[in-house]
């Protein structure tokens, strides 16, 4: 009816209309209704040279625009795209293990070599004494032997706490993610999108009034990104008959622009707006404001700048106080220095700030961290957080909205769950500590019980009952144990 709405990517029917904008992944097969098409396929092929598509042709679903706004008309279902037929194929499959899975895959390798010689010695041992002892003594050091106890213990306890982590809207990639979590010692925030939330910021624009057409053109440019600030403009902005966007481009830690209707249109900070006009911000003291400017340019004339009053998310001074104490915290943001007093209130002057930071620059910082031998915790909100998201041991995505996350990210976190975040990291820890009880106790019993069946106090029948009931306790020790855990916890 006119009217644009988000969906469920598995909602999606043949004959639907869908808009791609900058960045976004083609989710199913489908052809080309309006605008060019500019395919990124690095996603799904390796081959990182865009592919131009023109109205007709077939696009397939995993590639992702490279400017402008493009409308789609879907062909094929998801569960019946191209994409689809790749990822089910076993070159997909990646390998992924953790600690624990490696270190039952080490005791399996021996544990069968070891419990043959042991059953071997209990053997020869009694025989000088029973051939009839020896028998029972041999077969029941076998029976009771048992590796399943420890080989059950990680894939309950992680899958069990995947389970409860998604039930609190936090969407783990895989079982090895809650462990790597369990392991880190350093948590880098993002700013924009991520400790803050724009959906209910106050905007304003300050500088000459805009005319109906010129508000056109800003609605036209914001409506290509996905960014949470060009949404929150685009939301800002009460304009129809929005004209087309041709050659968009969407330059990271830096703004966006676009010719529209011969109409050259840049949004962004100040530098961007101004093509590097230092006289600009000397003019302007930025750095004394507590907001978010962004400036924009028509045709080279700067005609003023949004003003976004930044909201923190609710529970951010909660979870910034458990947190201080335990781990290494720092925040980077692209924006000035405007806030800084703001998050010194949060994080302290101890906090590790850091202000105009390019993509390329909090990868850095993580990288370092890393060298430093940190095991590092990036949490952003997935668009040009994406290179130190995938750099990171751990990378978390808040998602406000369904389009704004990345593939690079580890984890996906529901925004309106943000304030359990410490409650989330503290439950992987707890896993981590269930894990290693309960792998303490498989391995107490199957000590004990080779011990006792060694020296023919059990029978192979009791070996027989004590065997498959040392499994059904450590799993309902892992399960009863994990889902006790985060009820204490509020989760």
């Amino acid at each position: 009816s006119g009217k644009e709405t988000s969906i469920p990517v598995t909602a999606l029917k043949q004959g639907d209309r869908i808009l791609i904008r900058n960045n976004e992944l083609i989710p199913a097969d489908a052809i080309m209704f309006n605008g060019n098409a500019n395919l990124d396929y690095s996603f799904v092929t390796g081959e990182s040279i865009p592919v131009p598509k023109v109205a007709g042709e077939i696009v397939y679903a995993g590639g992702r625009q490279l400017g402008s706004a493009i409308e789609l008309e879907v062909i094929r279902t998801v569960s019946q795209s191209y994409l689809t037929q790749l990822w089910n194929k076993d070159t997909f499959v990646k390998k992924d293990e953790d600690k624990f899975n490696s270190l039952v895959n080490i005791v399996g390798k021996y544990f069968t070599v070891i419990i043959l010689l042991v059953a071997a010695a209990a053997f020869l041992y009694w025989y000088p004494v029973s051939l009839r002892t020896a028998i029972n003594a041999f077969t029941a050091v076998l029976i009771i032997a048992c590796p399943c106890g420890i080989a059950l213990t990680n894939p309950f306890a992680l899958g069990n706490a995947i389970r409860i982590l998604g039930r609190n809207k936090f969407y783990a990639k895989n079982a090895s993610v809650v462990e790597r979590i369990s392991k880190i010692d350093t948590i880098v925030f993002d700013k924009t999108g991520t400790i803050t939330q724009t959906g209910d910021a106050d905007i304003t624009f300050n500088g000459n009034v805009l005319t109906a057409q010129e508000q056109k053109l800003v609605k036209s440019l914001v409506r290509n990104s996905t960014h949470p600030l060009s949404s929150r403009i685009y939301a800002a902005i009460q304009a129809d008959d929005i004209p087309y966007c041709s050659t968009f481009k969407e330059l990271s830690g830096k703004g966006i622009e676009a010719v529209i209707e011969g109409n050259n249109v840049k949004l962004g900070s100040a530098l961007f707006a101004a093509d590097n006009n230092k006289i600009l911000l000397n003019n302007d003291n930025t750095a004394s404001k507590l907001d978010s400017r962004i400036f924009l340019s028509i045709n080279g004339s700067i005609k003023g700048f949004f003003s976004i009053n930044n909201i923190y998310r609710t529970g951010l001074e909660n979870i910034i106080t458990s947190l201080k104490d335990k781990f290494r915290l720092a925040v980077l943001s692209g924006d000035n220095e405007g806030e800084k007093e703001n998050l010194q209130k949060y994080f302290g002057q101890e906090g590790r700030i850091r202000f105009n930071q390019t993509p390329a620059d909090k990868l850095e910082y993580i990288k370092d961290l890393q060298n430093s031998g940190h095991r590092v915790l990036m949490i952003g909100d997935g668009l040009n957080d994406a290179g130190a998201l995938k750099q990171s041991d751990v990378g978390i995505a808040i998602s406000e909205d369904i389009t704004n996350f990345s593939p690079a990210c580890d984890a996906i976190l529901d925004a309106g769950e943000f304030s359990r975040l410490n409650k989330i990291i503290g439950f992987t820890k707890t896993t981590k500590k269930i894990i290693i009880i309960s792998f303490i106790i498989s391995v107490i019993y199957n000590i004990a019980g080779v011990t006792l069946a060694f020296q023919s106090e059990i029978s192979p029948l009791l070996a027989a009952i004590l065997m498959p009931a040392s499994s059904i306790t450590v799993v309902l020790f892992t399960v009863l144990s994990t889902k006790l855990m985060a009820k204490k916890r509020g989760l």
